[in-house]
């Protein structure tokens, strides 16, 4: 998702840029085959490239709990044998990780607080960044709360269920502090721009739990509330570590101060998601 649109922005500004895909039979010249599973030691992009941009990922939580040596050659090894290549070549990095990389039990993380991840796939992340940022010259870590775009399919599918009359679930225990895809994307490029190191975060101004935003959707589409049934993460196999994380937000004073830009406010961010999604990816 975030890499489509990065590249969709990116043309549309008529910069010349590259993605990678690990189906061959998607490879063309604009678009590299890159399967961070393989032995990537003498992978190089055709052209020089100035800033690269890591989005791509194992990114599902039971995968990884599940395969953690799979899952770990991809995002840890294949992620940091790209960033050395691409860095050898002059390139300036930009590497996306996660709020995941905390354990949840404290809002508002600062990018000084040292990592406590509870799950495999927060355990990788962390991992990755903690040789990144032995690195030099250094990379930038965006770290990233829930990220929502036109096409999310928790929202799109509760959307549709609320205008059909028909009841969903949702987490009464589990929290988000989403940002729409236009935004995340507008915080990378100026990165980029900017060349900026550093560790930045990204992050709804506070959490709401998928039930509250699901009740909030229903009143913003003049849906019966009572539509949203609450369950709870922990009794329906939702892999929550040690213990249920209650806090998602990231403090984002490093990227007041850098930039002067923080992502829209929570309400309107799950309001548009199902009312208007395709604002999210800034259409």
């Amino acid at each position: 998702m975030l890499g489509n649109a990065l590249i969709a922005r990116l043309r549309e500004m008529g910069l010349c840029v590259l993605g990678t895909t690990r189906r061959r039979d998607h490879v063309n010249e604009n678009c590299l085959h890159l399967d961070l599973a393989e032995d990537l030691q003498a992978w190089r992009p055709p052209r020089p490239v100035g800033v690269a941009i890591l989005c791509a990922a194992e990114t599902r939580i039971q995968a990884c709990k599940n395969n953690p040596a799979q899952t770990s050659k991809i995002n840890v090894e294949g992620v940091l044998q790209i960033a050395t290549n691409l860095q050898s070549q002059g390139a300036f990095v930009i590497y996306l990780s996660t709020s995941q990389v905390f354990d949840g039990s404290v809002p508002f993380r600062s990018p000084r607080d040292p990592c406590c991840p509870v799950t495999e796939y927060g355990r990788q992340k962390a991992e990755v960044e903690r040789r990144l940022s032995r690195a030099e010259p250094p990379f930038a870590i965006v770290r990233l709360t829930k990220v929502l775009g036109p096409r999310t399919p928790l929202f799109a599918t509760w959307a549709e269920s609320l205008r059909r009359g028909q009841n969903i679930q949702a987490f009464s225990d589990m929290a988000l502090a989403p940002v729409p895809l236009s935004c995340v994307v507008s915080i990378l490029l100026l990165i980029a721009g900017r060349r900026l190191p550093g560790i930045f975060h990204v992050s709804g101004e506070r959490d709401i739990t998928y039930e509250a935003a699901a009740r909030a959707g229903a009143a913003a589409m003049g849906a019966d509330p009572g539509l949203v049934k609450p369950v709870q993460a922990a009794r329906n196999g939702v892999d929550t570590g040690p213990f249920l994380p209650v806090h998602t937000t990231l403090d984002m004073e490093v990227l007041r101060l850098s930039l002067g830009i923080v992502p829209p406010s929570v309400e309107w961010t799950i309001e548009t998601a199902f009312m208007r999604p395709q604002l999210l990816g800034g259409g």
